[in-house]
């Protein structure tokens, strides 16, 4: 992620917090996730922003969360405000400390190229235990990414770099379709046992209605059997 998105993350950071925090859908999926888990779990929370809502969901469901973000502000917020323990750090770079009962990234990959993400999804999934949860939001090309559009990769899975309106500005986005994105958690090994795509309007007149996609999956109990697929262009 460049310099430029790291400080565009930490000037929104309030403002952010409040245009996201009251989503339906990804409440929901927080809250099945939690009665998928065992209290006092331990869960990473990539992206983490301010921590709300997806950090404080899970903290007040008594897990023990670890969360990362690249924007400073929004972790000292995040650290003052939520139970757990918080550190600014890049998602690519991050090294996760130990395993993990389940790992939730939430529109933090948006960003990335196809290859860094590729990397990163693969090692986190290595840092789950078996039967633990993989966690992702996106937004889902199904409504946004015309068929014919030149921006597909070979295999018609994912777009990266691909326009799509953020605050109010053109934001360089990676975006799978929704059946891409279970084919890409199933190739590691992991079942999908949650999976909505609804419509969201963020509550601030800069921003459009976002399409957005959550979804669980569960790593089989022998742990990771392959890296995700497609494997990125060399």
């Amino acid at each position: 992620m460049s310099a430029q998105e790291h400080e565009m993350w930490d000037d929104l950071n309030i403002q952010y917090e409040h245009a996201y925090r009251n989503n339906p859908f990804k409440m929901a999926c927080i809250e099945h996730a939690i009665a998928s888990l065992e209290p006092e779990s331990r869960v990473l929370d990539i992206g983490c922003g301010t921590g709300v809502p997806v950090a404080k969901m899970l903290a007040k469901a008594k897990m023990q969360v670890v969360g990362t973000d690249v924007a400073p502000k929004m972790v000292d917020i995040a650290s003052t405000e939520v139970e757990g323990r918080f550190e600014v750090a890049d998602m690519v770079d991050y090294q996760p400390d130990g395993k993990f009962d389940a790992i939730f990234v939430i529109y933090s990959q948006l960003g990335l190229t196809y290859a860094a993400f590729h990397k990163a999804a693969y090692k986190f999934a290595q840092a789950l235990r078996p039967g633990g949860l993989f966690v992702i939001g996106q937004s889902a090309t199904d409504d946004d990414v015309p068929s014919n559009d030149t921006a597909w990769d070979a295999t018609h899975s994912y777009v990266e770099g691909y326009n799509l309106p953020f605050w109010g500005e053109p934001f360089p986005t990676l975006m799978f379709s929704r059946q891409a994105q279970r084919s890409f958690l199933e190739s590691m090994g992991m079942t999908v046992i949650y999976d909505t795509l609804d419509d969201f309007q963020p509550d601030n007149p800069k921003c459009d209605v976002e399409h957005q996609q959550y979804v669980i999956a569960r790593l089989n109990g022998n742990g990771v059997t392959g890296e995700p697929m497609p494997v990125p262009n060399k």
